[in-house]
């Protein structure tokens, strides 16, 4: 239960960053920074999977599951580096004078790891959605979704037009292309509204990767099976 309530206040918190243009810019950094605390504690909650990394056959879908765990890391702790490379508040005096704080190629570095990270972090969700739907639809609202097919079909509808919508009005292409972009339409959205789209948009790929991971699953699973028969 810990770890589910450790899980969601970073998924809290990846939002918030993520909507820097509605906080106090000396709030993005310190949220960071707490996001990077709760990060390195989930980390070492779930150390074992270090442990088993030589451990065990590598199927198509452990391989997929890998590559992906560790670009995740590798991109959220970039995303955090660059930060507090370029930090203007909480570290400014620690880069007083050093031309690396005003490196636009670090800025930009910046923003593109943490669209990455946002996106491989839907494909963590994704990877880990059935243990997560197991707490998710103990909420009475949510709970429904499972018993009405037509209902969870025109959902995940919804939040695939909303994440694309995002991708759009945010330029995300551009940004992981490191382009440099001074504002976007989605910054100029209520703040609900915004926040709606990023989650959706988080959701987007959490979709692609858990149908992606089941379809290699079956055919894994349909492959074995011929090979006994």
């Amino acid at each position: 239960m810990r770890r589910f309530v450790l899980d969601m206040i970073i998924l809290l918190l990846l939002l918030l960053v993520m909507g820097f243009h509605f906080l106090p810019h000396v709030l993005h950094e310190v949220l960071g920074l707490v996001m990077l605390g709760g990060t390195v504690w989930h980390l070492v909650l779930n150390r074992r999977w270090f442990s088993t990394l030589f451990k065990g056959r590598y199927g198509k879908v452990r391989v997929l599951q890998t590559l992906m765990l560790w670009l995740l890391v590798i991109s959220f702790f970039t995303a955090m580096v660059t930060g507090i490379i370029i930090s203007s508040h909480v570290f400014r005096e620690l880069w007083q004078g050093v031309a690396l704080h005003r490196s636009i190629f670090v800025h930009q570095l910046h923003i593109a790891s943490s669209y990455v990270m946002v996106i491989l972090g839907g494909m963590h969700v994704g990877m880990h959605w059935q243990g997560l739907w197991q707490r998710l639809e103990k909420i009475p609202l949510l709970g429904k979704v499972e018993s009405h097919p037509t209902l969870r079909f025109w959902l995940l509808v919804f939040i695939g037009w909303a994440g694309a919508a995002l991708s759009r009005l945010d330029q995300v292409g551009d940004r992981l292309m490191m382009k440099h972009i001074f504002g976007t339409m989605a910054s100029r959205l209520p703040a609900p509204a915004y926040f709606l789209l990023l989650l959706c948009f988080i959701g987007l790929y959490a979709i692609i990767f858990y149908y992606v991971q089941k379809y290699m699953q079956n055919k894994g699973r349909q492959k074995s099976e011929e090979g006994i028969s």
